[in-house]
């Protein structure tokens, strides 16, 4: 996909900036030339119960350091996978085969979002935010990963919750 400030849709050309999305660019184009009747389903910054995320990461970082660095600009959907495995289910009953990009309403860096987990978790310690190329990391991240939820919506399907809200939802069920 070219480089967008606003967005992705579902239409716009791939054009991985990793190895990672390159696989999962991949893994699409082989799936469409298997079949007709297929999801493919773009989602971005997954929190949930189980495995690692962004959230249960940034506070345990707040356990053990009085001042945390969380990078700035990059921009993207958080998106709570209890959510994500609602709409998944809508999608399938419907039989509606395509390409979805499904995400929580919303959008943050995830400087903000870091914030946002601070404030509904009532935790006060220092955040500095930072830039990317401040925040050394293994692969290159796309600066805009924010995925428009274009074919979700002319499915007639409702507008998934904003990250916000779903976050209050999973930090009540989070012991920290």
């Amino acid at each position: 996909m070219a480089k967008k400030r606003e967005g992705y849709y579902e239409f716009d050309k791939p054009n991985p900036i990793n190895f990672y999305g390159l696989t999962k660019y991949l893994g699409e184009v082989c799936v469409r030339e298997f079949t007709n009747k297929f999801y493919i389903v773009r989602t971005s910054w997954l929190f949930g119960k189980h495995r690692r995320n962004f959230v249960k990461t940034i506070l345990k970082l707040a356990e053990e350091n009085e001042k945390i660095q969380v990078v700035d600009d990059q921009i993207g959907s958080p998106t709570y996978t209890l959510d994500l495995a609602k709409a998944i289910g809508k999608l399938i009953r419907k039989q509606a085969y395509g390409i979805y990009h499904i995400t929580s309403s919303g959008h943050c860096s995830w400087y903000e979002f870091a914030k946002e987990v601070f404030k509904e978790a009532d935790i006060n310690i220092s955040l500095e935010p930072v830039n990317s190329n401040e925040f050394k990391r293994p692969a290159r991240r796309p600066k805009c990963s924010i995925l428009k939820n274009y074919n979700w919506k002319m499915e007639g399907f409702p507008t998934l919750r904003n990250y916000r809200l779903a976050l209050q939802d999973y930090l009540m069920g989070l012991e920290f």
